[in-house]
């Protein structure tokens, strides 16, 4: 993890990567040791075709929980994101989170 830099008040921007093996459900915990508690997540990201974001995310303590998401429909026909189901293999995925927390 990357502390990229303090906000005006103090607090810490930290980036975090993450290589989750398997999927499940509500979602990803990564951990940030950088700080005690999470005051928000500000960007949230997952490589490999699998979609999530900040707004998707949830933050107690120094822990972030980061659902993912793939589009489960066909080139001609658009339809909603859907949660992977658990089992999901994600090894060789990325997470990416920025945080900023105290």
């Amino acid at each position: 993890m990357t502390v990229l830099g303090l906000t005006a008040d103090g607090k810490k921007i930290v980036l975090k990567t993450a290589s989750p093996t398997t999927y499940s459900s509500p979602g990803v915990s990564v951990t940030i040791d950088e700080v005690n508690r999470i005051d928000a997540v500000i960007q949230a990201s997952i490589d490999s075709g699998y979609f999530t974001n900040a707004s998707l995310c949830s933050a107690s303590g120094n822990s972030v929980v980061v659902p993912v998401y793939r589009f489960n429909y066909g080139a001609a026909s658009p339809g909603p994101a859907v949660e992977v189901p658990d089992g999901t293999d994600l090894s060789g995925t990325t997470i990416t989170v920025i945080v900023i927390g105290t």
